[in-house]
C-alpha cells in the first residue's frame, strides 16, 4: 500500500512498523478483516529497497482478492465480499456480481459496516441471518438513514465461510427496492 523512506538500517527497523502503520490507517479502517504488516529491509538488502519500508495490507482471516483503497477502480466487479470498504456504494446485478460505483450517483446499496456471524450458521442461512446480525449491530439509523424508506442489507460470499471468518458487510438499501443517490446523511 506504501513504503516509508528511512535514511538508515537501523532508522528503518526503528522506526518503520510505526509509520507504515499511520501511512496504511484508513484504508486499514475501511475494510474488514485486515492488518498491517511493516516490511523492513535487512542490513545487506537495505539500499536494494531503495531505502524503504514496505507497507502491506493482509487479509487477517485468509486472502484479501483485489485492490483496496485509491487502487480500486469504479465499475469494478468485488472477486470477494473481503476487499468491501465501508461507505463503497454498490451496483448489485446479481447474487455474484456486485459493482463499485461512485457514491455521486445512483446505486442499489451502500456498505456501513461488517459483523460476524456464528460459526454454526451455513453458507446456505448466512444471506437471512445476515440481514438480522445487520439490522440488529450494524442499523441504518445509527448512520443518518431514515427507518421508513431504508432498511439494513448485507452481503455475504463463500470465502468468509471457508476461511472461518463468517463475515457478513451490512448495507443500507432502500425498502422498495429502489436506487439511492448521492453520498446518504
Amino acid at each position: 500500500m506504501a513504503f516509508v523512506p528511512a535514511s538508515s538500517a537501523e532508522e528503518a527497523r526503528e522506526l518503520g512498523p510505526a509509520r507504515c502503520e499511520e501511512r496504511t490507517r484508513e484504508v486499514r479502517g475501511r475494510p474488514a478483516g485486515v492488518r498491517g504488516v511493516a516490511v523492513v529491509p535487512a542490513d545487506d538488502g537495505f539500499e536494494t529497497a531503495r531505502r524503504r519500508t514496505a507497507c502491506l495490507v493482509l487479509g487477517a482471516h485468509g486472502p484479501v482478492y483485489g485492490p483496496l483503497g485509491r487502487h480500486r477502480e469504479p465499475g469494478s466487479v468485488f472477486a470477494d465480499t473481503a476487499t468491501m470498504q465501508r461507505r463503497d456504494c454498490l451496483d448489485v446485478h446479481s447474487a455474484r456480481e456486485v459493482r463499485l460505483v461512485s457514491c455521486a450517483g445512483r446505486y442499489d446499496a451502500q456498505v456501513l459496516g461488517f459483523t460476524r456471524l456464528a460459526s454454526g450458521v451455513t453458507l446456505a442461512e448466512a444471506p437471512g441471518a445476515a440481514d438480522r446480525a445487520c439490522a440488529r449491530e450494524v442499523p441504518p439509523r445509527d448512520y443518518g438513514f431514515a427507518p421508513s424508506p431504508h432498511e439494513a442489507g448485507s452481503r455475504t460470499a463463500a470465502g468468509a465461510w471457508k476461511s472461518g471468518s463468517y463475515l457478513a458487510v451490512c448495507t443500507v438499501r432502500r425498502r422498495n427496492g429502489g436506487t439511492m443517490e448521492g453520498n446518504g446523511p
